[in-house]
């Protein structure tokens, strides 16, 4: 074992003094030999300059050395400093130590537990591409560890603390390459980027350059092509100095900050798809992260990552106040230049907007574009503002922005879609709603040769070439879209729009009923049909259909003041009220709900409520 932190104090030169030999000539002698080993490897050792027998001296503990080797720049000095070796450490058959030759260029290092769905095809994605396997087990009880060693891995065990730093930074610790890549158990890596990732190991590297970033891909839970794509430093330098940091969310650009270092992009990712998506697994890992969030707040108080993942996790959880109020505070205490500045903001926007605090998302949104007036998740939030507001050219100009303008490389975590389709998407709806149907037509028909199994689009590119009366056309997207099973229901709802134009409400309502019989899930054709039964004035079907919708959707604001409305007109005026209310709770700042409420309070004879709800109407009112 080597003893890293442990050091000889070699004191005056003691010996030199006692034995009378040339002190000069000696380290004349030895500038000559450190010059003949190491001019072509100028890189210094893991621990800078090494004193080795009595070449050289200390005085008050410094070491002083020939002042006629040029030193390092001080920039590259410091990060080289620590820097691993280009040797490993052996004992030779006489008991003595050998420096041979370092051939383990690259190391994964990982920590599991209770992983065995995952680990194989984890391990055999990145097994081609690194030297060595390094896998550190917390504590599983199924065959996790087995698995590791079948595919070659050097397993030890490492008593779980509720941190997850402390056993990544002990596989570091195990790591023997001169590089070492990161992943988590459930993620795999496509061979194109093992090999990149490879070849980026062995490539040239400058001094400084002590990590490179990579991309986690997290498909969406629904198994569809969403996709988020997460930057993190995977790939980092051997050196003791470089540990990640934090209970959870762990980082590690900050030490290779601190040790003067920089980091590089690169074009390399990973696939994170096994994560446990399940309503029970997805509870159990907020609670995991609201625990370890509290241990981490209770030792940094105020750290501002640590208050961005808190907002982070509520936001996720639905819980829009109290991520308000650690988003903000994070903002608060956060330098310029942190990584996590921008998303703090864009959940801040969307947390506003959720808890229908709009006057508050908007001031935020701005205040967030004068610091990062080319961010394009903030444009996609201003541009959905705008939208919202009937903004329409403020919106699309946000929206072209997003798809025109070229990407500044910055840490990020991104729904992809922000910045392609679904602002493509809006695009188009902003396109309808000014009545430019044909630039409409345009967005979907992008949108459909970028994604060909796009639903939305496709019904998008329907409504376009029926608002500019194409029947025929709209006919025959419908046919074809019915001859193909997963887009049958599609088909039905563009024939029920190109029906319900032309005035055959009735023949609108039969296909919109198949649709929704056929797949009983697609929220979309269950509200047009909600909708052409409004209209038709048909309460008694309406209000059962609605009821359904609302149950599958609570948060469908718009159910809720729908089924409250019908059931009105049928006379349930108590049944109305208590619909809107639950409306309110999702838009609390709806006016026509507030409005239609204050008419069902006045027949109810409740008229001071009544009133109440009018103020509110008019305060809601844009």
């Amino acid at each position: 074992m080597i003893a890293r932190d442990a050091f000889v104090h070699h004191y005056g030169g003691r010996t030199f003094v006692g034995s009378g030999v040339d002190f000069a000539g000696l380290m004349r002698q030895n500038e000559r030999l450190f010059r003949e080993k190491w001019e072509t490897h100028p890189e210094p050792s893991p621990d800078g300059p090494h004193h080795s027998g009595s070449n050289g001296h200390f005085q008050d503990g410094k070491a002083n050395f020939p002042t006629s080797i040029e030193a390092s720049p001080p920039a590259k000095k410091a990060c080289s400093e620590g820097m691993s070796a280009r040797f490993d450490v052996k004992a030779d058959d006489g008991g003595g130590l050998l420096l041979v030759p370092r051939t383990i260029k690259l190391s994964l290092c990982m920590i599991v537990r209770d992983n065995e769905r995952t680990i194989r095809p984890c391990l055999e994605s990145i097994r081609p591409w690194v030297d060595e396997m390094v896998v550190v087990d917390t504590g599983s009880k199924d065959r996790t560890p087995e698995i590791c060693r079948e595919l070659g891995a050097r397993v030890s065990f490492f008593p779980w603390c509720d941190d997850f730093s402390a056993a990544r930074n002990a596989s570091l610790a195990a790591a023997r390459g001169e590089w070492i890549f990161w992943m988590d158990s459930d993620d795999t890596i496509p061979p194109e980027c093992g090999r990149k990732l490879r070849q980026l190991a062995r490539g040239p590297h400058e001094p400084d350059v002590l990590g490179h970033v990579m991309q986690v891909h997290c498909p969406g839970p629904d198994g569809g092509d969403d996709l988020t794509v997460v930057d993190h430093v995977k790939l980092i330098r051997n050196r003791p100095d470089l540990r990640f940091e934090g209970r959870i969310h762990e980082q590690i650009l900050g030490a290779i900050r601190r040790a003067g270092g920089d980091v590089r992009w690169s074009d390399v990712f990973v696939v994170h798809s096994g994560s446990d998506q399940t309503p029970a697994g997805r509870r159990g890992k907020l609670e995991r992260d609201f625990r370890l969030l509290k241990l981490d707040l209770a030792e940094r108080p105020e750290h501002p990552f640590v208050l961005f993942n808190l907002g982070m996790t509520h936001a996720d959880a639905q819980q829009h106040d109290e991520a308000i109020d650690f988003l903000v505070r994070s903002i608060r205490v956060s330098q310029p230049g942190e990584s996590h500045l921008r998303k703090a903001y864009a959940l801040l926007v969307g947390c506003f907007s959720e808890s229908g605090r709009h006057e508050q998302a908007w001031d935020t949104c701005r205040e967030a574009l004068e610091r990062f007036p080319n961010d394009k998740e903030l444009l996609f939030r201003s541009g959905t503002l705008h939208q919202r507001n009937g903004e329409l050219r403020e919106a699309e100009r946000a929206f072209r922005r997003i798809l025109d303008d070229r990407a500044e490389r910055h840490f990020t975590s991104i729904d992809v879609g922000v910045v392609g389709h679904k602002a493509r998407h809006n695009l188009a709806l902003v396109y309808e709603g000014c009545g430019r149907h044909v630039e409409a037509e345009r967005e979907w028909r992008t949108i459909i040769a970028e994604r060909p199994g796009s639903r939305a689009a496709y019904r998008g590119l329907g409504g376009s070439l029926v608002k500019q009366g194409r029947f025929a056309a709209a006919g025959q997207l419908a046919s074809d879209l019915c001859r193909r099973p997963e887009l049958r229901q599609d088909g039905l709802f563009v024939a029920a729009t190109c029906e319900e134009a032309q005035g055959e409400l009735g023949a609108a309502r039969v296909l919109l009923e198949q649709a929704v019989e056929e797949m009983p899930n697609d929220r979309l054709a269950l509200a047009e049909l909600c909708r052409v039964l409004f209209q038709k004035a048909e309460w008694r079907t309406a209000e059962f259909r609605l009821r359904q919708l609302a149950d599958w959707d609570r948060q469908d604001a718009a159910a809720r003041h729908n089924l409250a409305t019908v059931c009105f007109l049928r006379g349930g005026v108590g049944e109305a009220i208590e619909h809107y209310r639950e409306s309110l709770q999702l838009r609390p700042d709806h006016s026509a709900t507030w409005q239609a409420l204050a008419e069902a309070l006045e027949a109810a004879g409740r008229n001071a409520e009544a009133l109440d709800a009018r103020r509110r109407a008019e305060m809601s009112a844009p």
